[in-house]
């Protein structure tokens, strides 16, 4: 009976038996009650289904102590499988939640999402954002603002990337 108490326990909290992996930010820490990742790649943004309803990028409530952008890695490995790179902060919502720009690379894995928080992760279209329903009232208009310029067209794991500006030191 213990056993199944704590089993039960163990799936309620959302907690892996994989065990947390160390975050890979090593830069000047931002710090905020929630954070997620924003990553696209080839028009394509990956987000989450909600459980509470609707679609989202990645992301979630910090844990004491720990940094925005730790929190943007961690919220989106639990919720997705994949290990990304927090970089660039491009937004700071009103309610406090801080979204980074978050790279993918050879290594990131793949979306299989290790809680029970989210019913799925995916890989949505830009062009289909307006055939989504987002969690948020306004959501996805604001995500496809920011992604006008700069985004639709960022790198798939294995591409070459060449920056010209300063990027932030990770642990390897």
């Amino acid at each position: 009976m213990r056993l199944f108490a704590a089993t039960v326990m163990l799936v309620l909290s959302g907690c892996s038996f994989s065990g947390q992996h160390p975050c890979v930010f090593r830069g000047k820490p931002d710090y905020a009650p929630s954070a997620g990742c924003l990553a696209v790649v080839h028009g394509k943004m990956l987000v989450v289904d909600s459980l509470t309803g609707g679609v989202t990028p990645p992301g979630g409530k910090s844990l004491p102590g720990e940094s925005a952008q730790c929190t943007a890695f961690r919220e989106t490995r639990e919720e997705t499988g994949l290990e990304l790179i927090p970089g660039q902060l491009v937004t700071v919502f009103d309610t406090g939640f801080h979204l980074y720009f978050c790279e993918i690379h050879a290594a990131s894995g793949t979306i299989e999402p290790r809680t029970v928080e989210v019913k799925r992760g995916y890989w949505l279209d830009i062009r289909d954002f307006g055939a989504v329903r987002w969690r948020y009232p306004g959501q996805g208009e604001a995500l496809r603002k920011l992604l006008s310029p700069q985004t639709q067209d960022q790198p798939s794991p294995g591409d070459r990337v060449e920056r010209s500006v300063p990027r932030p030191v990770y642990a390897d």
